[in-house]
């Protein structure tokens, strides 16, 4: 399986991506595992989606499914 390089933020508690082209590429990944994953079961309803990504404090972008709507 592919992955994209990551490493763990300790801030943060999640995968952190180096830069914004690692974060897009993770979030296109994610996004077409979870279109697999419905399929396969016929919905979508009640499935986390990663939607964004953001920076963080450390320099790092991490997937969130948040909205920036809820965003401070």
């Amino acid at each position: 399986m592919k992955t994209v390089d990551h490493v763990w933020c300790t801030a943060c508690n999640k995968r952190g991506f180096f830069d914004q082209h690692d974060a897009d590429k993770a979030l296109g990944r994610a996004k077409a595992k979870r279109n697999r994953t419905a399929a396969k079961y016929g919905t979508r309803r009640g499935m986390a989606r990663e939607n964004r990504y953001y920076d963080c404090p450390q320099g790092l972008y991490h997937l969130t499914g948040m909205s920036r709507r809820y965003v401070k």
